[in-house]
């Protein structure tokens, strides 16, 4: 029996250095661009201007990526999202080339993580979900087409991330 995997969906986490230091930092920049309520949740999603600071800031992050890339990062949108108690986030995308990453700013273990979504059927259950081991200071790399989302935040603590899609250079 010959057993090939031809396909792979890459997931980066990648640990923050200095995460104390450089959330200050973001936060102190985040309080220029006030969140509105969306419907399930609150965001500055309609602001780019959020994507220099976070390039800047978290630098040694982003020098990472570029090396595992071999390519430099070019960050299109960025925003964050805060999710008070009940708030939660649909299943969704962000597009069908590039990558998407979430920055994990403020979490308790007991709020809740992002679920991604098998974009294809397993044979055994019909579906795949991941929901990966993530803490405040952390960030995770996805590719921009896979399907992800936020269950209902059950506890008073505000969980707040902040996304980005970057492209690379080609």
């Amino acid at each position: 029996m010959d057993i090939t995997t031809p396909f792979k969906i890459e997931f980066i986490k990648i640990k923050i250095t200095n995460f104390k230091k450089k959330k200050i930092l973001i936060n102190k920049e985040l309080k220029k661009y006030p969140e509105k309520r969306f419907n399930n949740f609150f965001s500055n999603r309609n602001n780019d201007k959020l994507s220099f600071a976070l390039a800047t800031i978290f630098k040694d992050e982003f020098i990472k990526l570029s090396k595992y890339y071999s390519s430099n990062i070019n960050i299109g949108n960025s925003w964050s999202v805060t999710y008070g108690q009940g708030d939660f986030h649909v299943p969704h995308n962000h597009g069908s080339i590039g990558y998407a990453g979430i920055l994990y700013l403020n979490l308790k273990e007991q709020s809740p993580r992002t679920t991604y979504i098998q974009p294809w059927n397993n044979e055994k259950d019909k579906n795949l979900l991941y929901t990966p081991e993530v803490e405040a200071g952390d960030i995770v790399i996805i590719p921009k087409f896979i399907m992800h989302y936020s269950e209902v935040n059950t506890i008073s603590f505000k969980k707040r991330i902040i996304s980005f899609d970057f492209k690379l250079d080609q």
